[in-house]
């Protein structure tokens, strides 16, 4: 079951988030998803649900450009997987409130996700928006 899981994982990955078939995400998500990851309701969709989650990934998408992502590190126990993502894309529209630079920009992030039934019942997300707005010029490199 595991492997079947990290297989869900990769999905969300490629298909909604590099492809932007967010069509994709009722097929892997719980009716009754619940996303715990703050950082999503502050910078891309604060509603709840499968419905926010497609959000977000559309929103992310059509802030930059040239989207690519990848998974770095899946790892898995139980009814959990954890994921390092790394994504790239070129910032030609708004993105976590700031606009357009015309930058590329590297994001990473940490994913937990739950399973419930082989789809995604609960996430926790914790992106490096501090990483993200040194790019952008929004805090100065250290």
């Amino acid at each position: 079951m595991l492997d079947a899981h990290k297989n869900v994982i990769r999905r969300l990955v490629h298909e909604v988030f590099e492809q932007g078939r967010v069509d994709v995400v009722d097929e892997l998500l719980t009716e009754d998803f619940v996303d715990h990851s703050a950082q999503h309701a502050e910078f891309f969709s604060d509603v709840p649900g499968r419905e926010g989650f497609k959000r977000m990934a559309l929103i992310a998408r059509s802030g930059l450009t040239d989207f690519e992502a990848e998974l770095d590190l899946i790892v898995g126990e139980g009814d959990l997987v954890a994921a390092l993502v790394l994504a790239a894309g070129t910032h030609t529209a708004e993105f976590m409130g700031v606009p357009p630079t015309d930058q590329r920009i590297r994001l990473s992030d940490f994913h937990f996700f739950r399973f419930r039934d082989g789809k995604v019942h609960e996430h926790w997300n914790q992106l490096n928006a501090l990483e993200i707005m040194q790019q952008l010029g929004r805090v100065p490199q250290a």
